[in-house]
């Protein structure tokens, strides 16, 4: 049990401010209050602990909120995409068994099988006795982005987040100074990982809710620690930004292949990017470090253990999820011996760093040769110019399957002449994409590799 850091902090500085969205200021006591008040609204609406919420939620102040409320009433937050059809989304609160659904960020209508609530999110309470947090207590789902196949229903407990939030701490500090922007929404547990860390420290949670671009929030506002993935950053440095400019003192990068052009400018400008491996399994990052060479993430952080057998990264420890959750049964994914199987191919360097070099799902054979894209997409954003790719095998007649890759190019300068020479530079020849296709747009900060499949079949070989 554990004295839940919003009522600690609530008691240690009331005043300060744990919550900024926009025009509105949280301190620490008002949040507390508020949080007081909707766990009591949940109460009356007959929750009880281990009950389940579907929230269609992104980052905005009343999931914030509602997501902290659940935590304290031992109810399971279960977050969705808004942007979701209703049908998706109920497709997925069916294979979680949730009955009731509270939308603050869509106007959604659903059927009958799912309740919709209403909460007050403005109204305060009394707090009482001060709340606790229970490690044993199941909080949480989050599901898989599913760019490999059908999205998993990640279920956590409690003190898999705390231990998480200790854990990045060891390596990226936070602290009552300290201002986190939530660029990442709250059903990715990238950005549900977020408020544990600032509100263990006392810190503050921003909200990216406010009109303003990021390169002008960054100049305007006290944004200490921010997590982007590679193409929001190549995006921002060509806005102008310059962290001399800002108050920035963490980044950390994560998502993508990282390009070493990219770590170079920004190392350049006098802020050196962390890079993190981490996945929704191990409640967000398992290993983090500097980037140092394609692939490498670091050492395991305190709570976590890693280790690569036949290729393979197993991994186990404290931030371990329950299991997948689907129509009610709990699959706990773990051998005898409780190591995680994650799928991913990697090894260690000489320095005990981890190396990761892609999921092995993806990998595919051309010719007799094994192919993996990944090997391919950091050699591509290696090049200067280029913000992301994404490499698809397409079927061949003559060799069974072909690379295939999407660029998004940043400068006039990247050719697809260019990029086949830089390829073969570093790279067998059978590893040199046979096409060279443009970024899709609107395209999310994690692409679907099966979406981009179907397209890159549809364009070359059009019906």
């Amino acid at each position: 049990m554990q004295t839940c850091p919003i009522h600690y902090w609530a008691k240690e500085a009331p005043e300060h401010i744990a919550i900024e969205a926009g025009s509105v200021r949280l301190g620490y006591r008002t949040l507390d209050r508020r949080v007081a008040s909707l766990v009591q609204q949940l109460a009356r609406e007959g929750f009880v602990p281990g009950d389940r919420l579907m929230v269609p939620a992104k980052g905005a102040l009343h999931s914030l909120l509602l997501a902290w409320a659940c935590l304290r009433a031992g109810i399971i937050f279960c977050p969705l995409n808004p942007a979701f059809p209703v049908a998706q989304q109920q497709a997925l609160a069916k294979r979680l068994l949730v009955a009731r659904v509270c939308q603050p960020e869509s106007g959604l209508r659903y059927s009958s099988d799912l309740t919709p609530i209403t909460l007050d999110f403005w109204a305060e309470a009394d707090v009482g006795e001060p709340p606790v947090l229970d490690g044993s207590q199941r909080c949480n789902t989050i599901f898989t982005s599913g760019s490999s196949g059908t999205p998993k229903a990640v279920l956590h407990r409690v003190a898999n987040h705390l231990a998480s939030a200790r854990g990045s701490a060891s390596f990226i500090p936070v602290d009552h100074e300290s201002g986190w922007l939530l660029s990442l929404p709250l059903f990715h547990i990238g950005g549900y990982a977020i408020p544990f860390r600032v509100f263990l420290a006392g810190g503050r949670v921003i909200l990216d809710d406010a009109p303003h671009s990021l390169s002008d929030r960054l100049s305007q506002q006290s944004i200490t620690h921010l997590s982007l993935v590679p193409t929001q950053l190549w995006r921002l440095l060509r806005a102008g930004f310059h962290p001399q400019r800002s108050q920035l003192r963490e980044l950390l990068l994560g998502g993508a292949a990282i390009p070493a052009p990219l770590v170079a400018e920004m190392t350049h400008l006098g802020l050196t990017p962390k890079v993190s491996y981490g996945l929704s399994e191990m409640s967000s990052q398992v290993c983090t470090g500097v980037p140092s060479a394609p692939g490498v993430v670091g050492r395991p952080l305190p709570g976590r253990e890693v280790r690569v057998v036949e290729g393979e990264i197993q991994l186990r420890g404290e931030t371990l999820f329950c299991g997948y959750l689907d129509n009610g049964a709990l699959d706990p994914a773990v051998n005898d011996e409780g190591w995680f199987a994650t799928r991913d191919k990697g090894h260690f360097n000489a320095d005990g760093e981890l190396v990761v070099e892609g999921r092995l799902d993806n990998r595919f054979i051309s010719g007799g040769e094994n192919i993996q894209p990944e090997s391919i997409e950091q050699r591509l954003v290696n090049y200067p110019g280029v913000a992301q790719a994404l490499v698809v095998p397409v079927p061949h007649p003559e060799w069974g399957e072909r690379p295939v890759a999407f660029i998004d190019k940043q400068a006039d300068s990247v050719t697809t002449q260019a990029l086949e020479a830089w390829v073969r530079e570093a790279l067998p020849g059978f590893m040199v994409p046979n096409a060279w296709l443009p970024w899709p747009a609107d395209v999310g900060f994690k692409p679907s590799r099966k979406q981009f499949a179907e397209l890159a079949l549809r364009q070359i070989n059009p019906q």
